[in-house]
C-alpha cells in the first residue's frame, strides 16, 4: 500500500476495532466511496481513485454525479434520494446488476455497485462499494460468442461432410456420362455443366470445412514472406491502380508448419477485403515477422478484437499483418466480423472472414484486429512458428 494512501480512508467513528476496519477499506481491491446527503463524495479509498482515474485525494468533495453518464443523472439523483429516505439495509451488487459509470477522463465503463447506509458524525450517508466489471463482462461476452461460433462450426462441418458425399456421386456420374457419350451428343454440354457446377459446389464445401476448422490441412513448411509476395503479385491487378502497396518482409525466414492452401486463402481474403475497404485508393501495407508471444501479450488481447486468443499458448509465432487506410470499422462491426454470414457488403456471403478464422483456428493461431472508423484496419495473424516443438 502506498504511503500517501492512508489519509484517504472512510472512517465511521465510534466503532470498536475501527483501526482494522480502516485497514480493510484502505486495502480493499474494490472502490469505496462515502457520499453525503448533499450528493458529494466525502471520502474514498485508493481503489476507488484507481477505478475512476483520479490522483490521491482527487475524489473528495466532488459531486458523485460527475461519475454518472449524463443521460442517467436524473434517474441516479432520484434513486439516491429514495435510498436516503427509505433504505434500512444494504443493497448488494447482485440486486442491482452492472450499471454504466464514467471515469474522470470521460471514458464510460460498466460497474457493479453495492449501497450501504451508514451514519457519520450523526448524519446519514451512503457507502458505495464499486467494482469495475468491464473485463468480466467482456470475457463473458467473448465466451458466449465462442460458444455460438462453435455450435455453428459443428453444424457446418456436419452439413459439409454430407454435401461432400452427395457431390462426389454427382461429379462421378457426370464424369462417367462424359466418357460414354459421343462427342456430337447434345447431352455432353449438360453433363459438362453438371460436372463444373459440382466442382464449384465442392469448393464451397471446402470453404465451409475451413470455417469449421476441418478442411484439408496438408502440413508442410510454409515461408510466410515468400507466400505473401506471391499472393500480392497474384492480386495486384485486383486492387486497383489507386492502391499503393508497401511491403515490410522479415530479413530472416518466417516459417510455419501448415496448410499452404489455407494460409494463402487467409492472405487473399485479407488483401481483397483491404482493397475493397479503400475503395480503390489508399495504402495497403503487408508485414511479416517473428514474435515471441507471452502471457502478458495474450492478456492484452482481451482489450481488443481478437479471435483465438483465449486458446493460444505462449511461444514463438510467425506473423502476417495486413493494414489498410480504408473506411475502418466501429466497435459493433468489429465484434461480428468473424461471424458466419455477417457481411457489410451488399452482395457478400459473409463466409470470407469466417473461413479465415477457421483456418487460423485449425493452425492454433490467433488474429488481432484494430480498427477505427475513417482510420483504416489492421489484421495481425499469428501462427505457431516451425521452431515451436508443440
Amino acid at each position: 500500500m502506498d504511503g500517501d494512501a492512508m489519509p484517504h480512508l472512510i472512517v465511521v467513528p465510534g466503532g470498536r476495532g475501527s483501526s482494522w476496519r480502516e485497514a480493510v477499506v484502505a486495502g480493499s481491491p474494490d472502490g469505496v466511496l462515502l457520499v453525503g446527503r448533499d450528493g458529494r463524495i466525502a471520502d474514498a479509498n485508493p481503489a476507488a481513485e484507481r477505478i475512476f482515474g483520479t490522483a490521491p485525494g482527487g475524489l473528495a468533495g466532488r459531486p458523485v454525479q460527475e461519475f454518472v453518464p449524463a443521460r442517467l443523472r436524473d434517474r441516479h439523483a432520484a434513486e439516491m434520494a429514495e435510498f436516503f429516505t427509505t433504505a434500512v439495509s444494504a443493497r448488494g451488487m447482485a440486486e442491482r446488476g452492472a450499471v454504466p459509470a464514467v471515469r474522470a477522463d470521460g471514458q464510460e465503463f460498466m460497474a457493479e455497485i453495492a449501497l450501504i447506509p451508514v451514519t457519520v458524525e450523526g448524519a446519514g450517508a451512503v457507502a458505495c462499494i464499486v467494482r469495475d466489471a468491464t473485463e468480466r463482462l467482456e470475457m463473458e461476452a467473448a465466451l458466449v460468442r465462442a460458444e455460438k461460433l462453435e455450435s455453428l462450426r459443428v453444424l457446418s462441418a456436419g452439413l459439409a461432410h454430407d454435401f461432400n458425399n452427395i457431390l462426389a456421386t454427382v461429379i462421378g456420374n457426370a464424369e462417367f456420362g462424359l466418357q460414354v457419350t459421343d462427342e456430337g451428343s447434345p447431352a455432353r454440354l449438360a453433363l459438362h455443366d453438371i460436372r463444373e457446377a459440382g466442382r464449384r459446389a465442392a469448393e464451397m464445401v471446402q470453404q465451409m470445412l475451413r470455417f469449421a476448422g476441418q478442411g484439408e490441412t496438408a502440413r508442410e513448411p510454409v515461408e510466410l514472406s515468400l507466400l505473401a509476395g506471391e499472393t500480392l503479385q497474384l492480386l495486384r491487378s485486383a486492387l486497383g491502380r489507386g492502391v499503393r502497396v508497401q511491403t515490410h518482409f522479415s530479413r530472416v525466414p518466417v516459417v510455419v508448419i501448415g496448410d499452404v492452401v489455407g494460409i494463402r486463402q487467409v492472405l487473399m481474403n485479407l488483401v481483397i477485403n483491404a482493397g475493397e475497404a479503400m475503395r480503390g485508393n489508399g495504402v495497403l501495407t503487408v508485414r511479416t515477422g517473428l514474435q515471441e508471444v507471452t502471457e502478458r501479450y495474450l492478456r492484452s488481447c482481451r482489450r481488443v478484437t481478437c479471435h483465438g486468443c483465449g486458446a493460444a499458448v505462449p511461444g514463438p509465432y510467425g506473423v502476417i499483418e495486413v493494414a489498410d487506410t480504408g473506411v475502418g470499422m466501429d466497435a459493433a462491426t468489429r465484434e461480428r466480423i468473424f461471424d458466419p454470414y455477417f457481411s457489410t457488403k451488399l452482395a457478400g456471403r459473409g463466409l470470407g472472414l469466417a473461413a479465415v478464422a477457421g483456418v487460423v483456428g485449425a493452425h492454433r493461431g490467433l488474429i488481432r484486429v484494430t480498427s477505427r472508423p475513417g482510420r483504416g484496419t489492421t489484421f495481425r495473424v499469428l501462427l505457431p512458428a516451425a521452431t515451436d516443438a508443440r
